[in-house]
């Protein structure tokens, strides 16, 4: 069978949810019925594999679900197979692999362009069908805490946690999303100039240990050095260390568990 679907990546993400799918065309004969978008959420996948045990992902990040309709003759409807074929075989195209294929949901995933796709289809046999995918990524962190409230943190607990500090995936560049924190956490260390800290990277557990033990004080240093620059605080003051996943606050069995053990915490020394 031919492969009628080819990967569309110029679509932008900011474009309508109901516009094409940033990964893939339109089968002949079928129309966009509706959308599902989010800027995060978590998919969970469920299947019964060929020895009899029941496997479950659950994956989170960037959500898109689009809903198709068959428009042609009924009696010319493609069949699952054909629609689960022409998906496989564009996403194998692209060095994706299948993860399971019942009669009516397959499951895909796929890399590229450094993002990790997920993607479950589902039909009924009408030819009408659903393509939902998540792109992994953590969830962007609007709430930060302000000065006042890491004064709380480190004077209840000796430290206070921050996950509106964000870099690009195994980087150690500042993303410039992460300034309000950091302004924060700046307010903070000139209304208590008395106080001196660590400044800690933490990472989750995928990848090598040394090497994220590396990035992750990279990280730690990139802050460091950022409030050094930006906000002209003392270098006497501050130390950074990254410890890798030695300090989990979460199992690291999950996307959301591993979310929650990457961060940077301020430790009083």
């Amino acid at each position: 069978m031919s492969i009628l679907l080819t990967f569309s990546f110029q679509v932008s993400f900011s474009q309508s949810p109901c516009n094409p799918h940033p990964l893939f065309n339109i089968l002949p004969n079928h129309s966009i019925s509706g959308c599902e978008e989010k800027e995060y959420d978590k998919m969970r996948m469920e299947f019964t594999d060929k020895d009899g045990t029941w496997i479950q992902y659950e994956k989170a990040g960037y959500f898109l679900k689009t809903y198709y309709s068959f428009d042609g003759d009924w009696e010319k409807r493609p069949s699952n197979a054909m629609i689960f074929q022409n998906y496989i075989q564009a996403v194998a195209s692209k060095g994706g692999t299948v993860i399971n294929e019942s009669k009516s949901v397959v499951l895909l995933t796929l890399k590229s362009g450094g993002d990790t796709w997920w993607i479950q289809i589902q039909s009924d046999q009408s030819g009408t069908f659903s393509v939902s995918t998540v792109k992994e990524e953590s969830m962007h962190q609007y709430i930060v805490l302000s000065a006042e409230d890491i004064a709380k943190e480190m004077k209840a607990n000796g430290k206070a946690t921050f996950y509106g500090i964000f870099f690009d995936t195994d980087k150690s560049d500042i993303k410039p999303e992460s300034k309000e924190t950091l302004e924060q956490m700046a307010n903070y260390l000139k209304s208590n100039a008395q106080v001196n800290v660590f400044i800690v990277g933490h990472t989750d557990n995928t990848g090598a240990f040394e090497h994220n033990q590396q990035l992750s004080e990279k990280r730690a240093e990139a802050v460091v050095n950022y409030l050094i620059e930006n906000y002209q605080i003392a270098a006497n003051r501050l130390k950074g260390y990254g410890v890798s996943s030695l300090s989990p606050v979460s199992a690291n069995t999950s996307e959301e568990g591993k979310s929650k053990n990457r961060r940077v915490e301020m430790v009083l020394k």
